[in-house]
Formats: C-alpha cells, structure tokens, sequence
C-alpha cells in the first residue's frame, strides 16, 4: 500500500507522514499548493489513496484548496481522506447549517443575510442578545456576542458597506498579540452576514468519532464563550451524545468528525460546530476517573478501552483507519 500525503499551508501533513512512519506505511509527499498540483497528482495515481488537510485562515486559500480536492476525488475518482463530504462543511458555517437544517438535527437558528436590507430589518426587530459569526474561523476567532442594536448595526455596515458595497471593508477577526487584541483585515469578510440565535449555556460538550473510536469531553465557559476558552472537563459524555454524533456521521458518511454541542441552562443540546479537522493536542481526548481512553462501538455499545489513542494530534488515528477503508474496498 502507497499513500498520497499532499501538502498544505501550515505544516499539518507531517503528522500524516509521521503517523506513516510509524505505521510502517509507504507514502510519497505531493506539493499540493503548487501552480504545477495537477501534474504532481497526475505523477502520483499509483497511490492507493490521498491524505489531506485544507486550511481555514483565508477563504480564498480554503476554497482553491477545496476546488483541486473536487477534480482529485470527483473527477478522477481518487480516494481521499478525510471524506470531501465531511470537508465541504469544514470551516464553513453557511453548508453546515445548511446541512444540519436538511437532515433535522438540533442547532440554534442561524440565518445568512446576502441582502444588507434584509439584514437591516431582521437587526431592527429581533431580540437582543444575538451572536453573529464569521463562515470561517476556529477557536472563537470571528465570533461576537452582539448586545445592542447600535453595535449590530456598526458590524452590518463593516460587512454590507456603509454607503455602498464597493467600499465595504468588511468585519476583521481579531488576535491577540502582546494582549492586545488586534483586528486581522486579510481575514475580514464582506458581503455576507451570519446572525444566530443566542444560546444561554452551562458549556459546551465535544465529541469526537474517528471510525469506530469516540471520545468526549466539557469545553468550560472563559467569558461566556466556550470554544477556544482553554478549559476542560473531564467527564464522561453522555450516551445520547454519542448516538447524536454516530447518527451524524453515519447520515454523512463521516470519517472523522468532531461535534461540538452546547449544553443550554435549559438542559437542552443544541449542534455548534462540525469539524472534520480539530484541534487535538493531547494524546488522549477523553479522561474518564482520570483514566484516559476511548469508546469502542461494538454490536451497538460503547466499550471504553484504556489507552492512549489521539496520539500525534489524533492523524495516527486516522492514517489507521484510512487503511481499513482502502483495505476493505
């Protein structure tokens, strides 16, 4: 078996090399971002599948890395991992809830405004606080809290354009550089707006299937936000919350997946995110009695094993189950 590891922005693929390493598993390293990509794929079909990882800083990066994954898998019908399904909802908040609308599982009403007098007469006439979002951006990154009127009018005109949309310069997300948060134009999106309903939570629950693997955890609350607060729980998640992310994925055909669900202080659950790719930094995503391990889905139970399995940001886990998939096929 060869596997294809293509390149990406940020140095992610050599974990995927790494992981072959260590599997004992061939592989050849393809620039995927060249101008030359095509016949770099074209060189390596001999490979038995394609292991990739799009970014998600610049959309414009994410969406040229996304088209050259469509003319890999669907036009020359190479596997790829993860699944182009699973991606074409990464780091992109309008398909996903879409996709989560079509297939009737529980999230906080979102709506996207490509009109600035639609968007205007909704900002007029809804009730305060609401969240507005970048489609984009991981950690919190492009997230606010809108409490007031007069702030979501200030951000819809960043967006649509004050005056008019030729001279929009859209809303930054913001970093934090020598604590002080500075607003990142590059990364500024104009022309549309995501505004969602706000949600009054006790935390906000990650779960994550990797194959036939689960693992879960509590992201605590820093500031009323709580992805990229830092802070965990480790607990065990509930059954339900497993069976809510196994329904996902078996609806989507999923690979790897992490489901981030809000536990409300209502106790209601409620979808936040779908990531295919996710920040995973220990070597075990889930702590149960201070013992790590994972859930093993057998003959519909979950069968906890002790161990360490998340090991080199969790791309071990998956190169593994890639191989399965390509064996089986």
């Amino acid at each position: 078996m060869k596997l294809g590891i293509l390149t990406d922005f940020y140095n992610h693929y050599q974990l995927y090399e790494k992981s072959c390493l260590e599997l004992n598993v061939d592989y050849v390293i393809i620039d995927f971002l060249s101008n030359h990509w095509l016949q770099n794929i074209k060189n390596n079909l001999d490979c038995d599948g394609f292991l990739v990882r799009p970014t998600h800083d610049f959309q414009e990066h994410r969406d040229v890395y996304m088209e050259r994954l469509y003319f890999l898998n669907k036009v020359l019908n190479q596997k790829i991992y993860p699944g182009y399904e699973e991606l074409w909802l990464y780091e992109n908040k309008r398909n996903m809830y879409t996709w989560l609308s079509i297939h009737d599982f529980p999230h906080a009403q979102t709506n996207v405004f490509l009109n600035k007098q639609d968007a205007i007469r909704y900002i007029k006439n809804c009730t305060y606080p609401i969240v507005m979002k970048s489609n984009t951006g991981a950690g919190a990154t492009g997230v606010e809290v809108i409490k007031t009127r007069r702030r979501a009018i200030k951000r819809l005109n960043n967006v649509f354009g004050r005056i008019h949309p030729l001279f929009a310069l859209g809303h930054p997300q913001h970093r934090k550089k020598f604590k002080i948060n500075i607003p990142v134009f590059g990364m500024a999106e104009k022309h549309i707006l995501l505004v969602q309903k706000y949600k009054e939570i006790k935390w906000e629950w990650r779960i994550i299937k990797i194959g036939h693997s689960f693992f879960g955890h509590q992201k605590l609350l820093k500031n009323n936000i709580a992805s990229g607060s830092g802070m965990v729980g480790w607990v065990e998640p509930p059954r339900y919350l497993l069976d809510l992310t196994q329904n996902i994925c078996q609806k989507g055909n999923f690979y790897s997946m992490a489901v981030d669900i809000f536990e409300t202080t209502s106790g209601e659950y409620c979808i936040n995110e779908l990531q295919s790719l996710f920040g995973s930094y220990l070597d075990s995503q889930m702590l149960i009695n201070d013992i790590p391990g994972r859930f093993k889905y057998e003959n519909g139970n979950y069968i906890f094993e002790k161990g360490y399995f998340n090991r080199l940001g969790s791309y071990l886990l998956r190169v593994e189950h890639f191989i399965n998939i390509l064996k089986a096929s």
